[in-house]
């Protein structure tokens, strides 16, 4: 029997007839479907392409029925529940090459008609019937500054054409090299420095945890007040509250956006509908031919790839490797993603190199998937659901970022040990981990401490001095505001006098939470780290 195949939301016709000319695969096109009518109809489905608007909830991929793979015409995964995939087996895979282009020429085309004000002209000339040459005083691109906030592949291919206009171009991206910044042009600084400097701001992050609402009230006040800020990658990467107020009182010059936290934006209206010197626009950055015939093809051959011959491209969630040597390596894989997570929301500065070593048993193994894996938790603070185990040494590669692969024979205290050091221009940290028998992992070293911690959940990471009552003051101010420690783990350096604690929490850890214990006296240094 053929392999069915499910294509909803339109797909491009060129991505259709490459799956037809298979004919191991049987096809069907269906109009967008939601909820239960989904449900119902994925029964007995090997696959499904979507774009944005079919959702793969939770709720749908579980009462899905022989689903394989589910595959995503474009790069944001937002409307698929990946955790739920993985958990049922399923590979979910994007297309990231096909729509490059298209969103950084309409970044552009959106940062010229935001400083040419050209969208406003056409309205008042053309629906309101004026000629008003006097309102529509624009400004000039040249030798103005350009900050550009995420540097992959469009954010690179925007600065390429701010170039071309006589830009001078900051941009920030934790993950790329000095040397590489330089080769394209670009001034590689701080967010604060963007902020401060830039004439025009444009995003290009995917949006994460870290990066929601990264543009708020205290960003815009550090901004000049003639800066225009442009928003083509996701909704909610900028405060849409905190913007639509800042154009309303004038402490930003004016703002182009083509993506919203809701979308559509008017049930609840989006406060930025009501904002003035704002265009907005209906998520067009991928709505060319040439990009829709890219993710279509993209797509398509994705999933005959997996289907037919077992090959796993584009996947975010599965590694490239057999089922046999994935089921194996499962515990380490994890561990290995988790410790690249740790160390990416502890380390200050531009990370320069990862050097993963694996001692033990381990080291008879390959270990190119755990580097893999490794990398992917290091990216995905700040670049998201757009790295995954397939492109993660790529984009390593791509930011200039060295990447060493160490097997020592040595026999230590574990059977099996994974080792992560990771260094940045300002210093280097190392974490190391095992998995036992029964495919439990744990953190076993921190730097220069040793202990053993469950990487899950909440972690505080608290650097202090070795004094008494330090614990004490950290307890009190869990308690009194009601924040469960599951955990404690504490580790001695006695000749620094210094210790390291790490407590598991069930709770939220509110700013005020943060503000607090940063304040304690002995407390050097504090991190919140999620896993």
């Amino acid at each position: 029997m053929p392999f069915k195949v499910l294509v909803t939301d339109k797909l491009d016709k060129e991505g259709i007839d490459l799956l037809k000319k298979y004919p191991e695969l049987e096809v069907i096109e269906k109009e967008t479907l939601k909820g239960d009518d989904l449900k119902k109809e994925l029964k007995g489905y090997d696959a499904i392409i979507i774009r944005s608007d079919t959702k793969m909830t939770r709720e749908v991929i579980e009462a899905s029925d022989g689903l394989k793979v589910i595959s995503r015409a474009g790069v944001g995964v937002d409307n698929v529940d990946v955790p739920a995939a993985t958990e049922k087996g399923i590979v979910v895979m994007n297309a990231p090459l096909g729509n490059t282009i298209s969103t950084a020429e309409y970044t552009f085309a959106m940062m010229i008609s935001l400083a040419r004000k050209i969208p406003f002209a056409h309205a008042v000339t053309k629906i309101e019937g004026k000629w008003d040459r006097k309102t529509f005083k624009g400004v000039e691109l040249l030798g103005k500054t350009l900050g550009i906030v995420g540097l992959g592949r469009i954010g690179t291919e925007v600065g390429k054409r701010a170039r071309a206009f006589g830009m001078r171009i900051l941009g920030y991206d934790p993950y790329i090299s000095d040397e590489l910044a330089a080769q394209l042009g670009i001034e590689l600084s701080s967010l604060e420095k963007i902020y401060k400097e830039s004439d025009f701001i444009t995003l290009h992050t995917p949006l994460t945890e870290q990066t929601k609402g990264m543009i708020s009230k205290k960003e815009i006040e550090m901004m000049k007040k003639s800066v225009r800020i442009i928003n083509c990658a996701r909704g909610g990467i900028a405060d849409e509250a905190a913007l639509a107020e800042a154009l309303q009182n004038g402490r930003v010059a004016g703002a182009a956006i083509d993506v919203f936290s809701k979308e559509p934006p008017f049930e609840p209206r989006n406060p930025l509908l009501d904002a003035p010197n704002c265009i907005l626009n209906p998520h067009l950055g991928a709505s060319t031919s040439e990009a829709q015939f890219n993710v279509a093809v993209e797509s398509a051959e994705a999933v005959a790839n997996f289907l037919i011959h077992g090959m796993i491209v584009n996947s975010v969630n599965m590694p490239s490797v057999s089922k046999e040597l994935f089921a194996r390596l499962k515990g380490f894989i994890t561990l290995s993603e988790k410790m690249g997570s740790m160390i990416s929301q502890c380390i200050e500065g531009q990370i320069k190199e990862l050097r993963i070593t694996c001692s033990g048993e381990i080291e008879e193994k390959d270990l190119s998937i755990l580097t893999r894996a490794a990398l992917k938790g290091l990216f995905n603070r700040f670049l998201g659901d757009t790295v995954n185990y397939v492109n993660s040494t790529s984009t390593a590669k791509s930011r200039g970022i060295k990447v060493v692969e160490e097997k020592d024979e040595a026999v230590g205290e574990y059977t099996n040990l994974i080792t992560l050091a990771v260094k940045s221009d300002q210093e280097q940290m190392i974490l190391g981990g095992t998995v036992y028998s029964n495919n439990q992992y744990k953190v076993v070293r921190f730097n220069d401490y040793f202990f053993e911690v469950d990487p899950q959940g909440t972690l505080i990471v608290i650097s202090n001095e070795d004094k008494p009552g330090v614990i004490g003051k950290v307890g009190t101010i869990m308690g009194e505001r009601k924040v469960n420690i599951a955990s404690m783990q504490v580790s001695r350096k006695s000749s620094e006098n210094k210790a390291l604690i790490l407590l598991n929490v069930d709770s939220v850890i509110t700013t005020e939470i943060e503000n607090l214990l940063s304040k304690v006296p002995e407390i050097l240094k504090l991190k919140i780290v999620k896993l």
